[in-house]
């Protein structure tokens, strides 16, 4: 097994990642509160899975994901910058 350094900054934005999936899984027992935790998980796995094709299928949502991913080159560009100041 090839062993390789994780950024801090990766192992932060997947620790994000993890809590807004705990999140998500929580949201769908509020809606499904007869799921059990395990449930719920595999239906929050299905809906990750399912993602790409929403998003093709759906203009509007696919335009929010461009905002979304433009809000976050923008913050790393400014970051970049001022660390170029610095």
């Amino acid at each position: 097994m090839i062993k390789r350094r994780i950024s801090s900054k990766l192992v932060d934005a997947r620790i994000l990642a993890l809590h807004e999936l705990d999140q998500f899984i929580d949201y769908i027992r509020t809606v499904h509160p007869e799921l059990n935790p395990g449930e719920s998980t595999v239906v929050a796995a299905v809906v990750l899975k399912n993602l790409p094709n929403l998003f093709l299928e759906n203009p509007l949502v696919m335009d929010e994901l461009k905002k979304v991913v433009a809000i976050v080159k923008n913050r790393q560009v400014s970051r970049n910058a001022q660390q170029t100041m610095n």
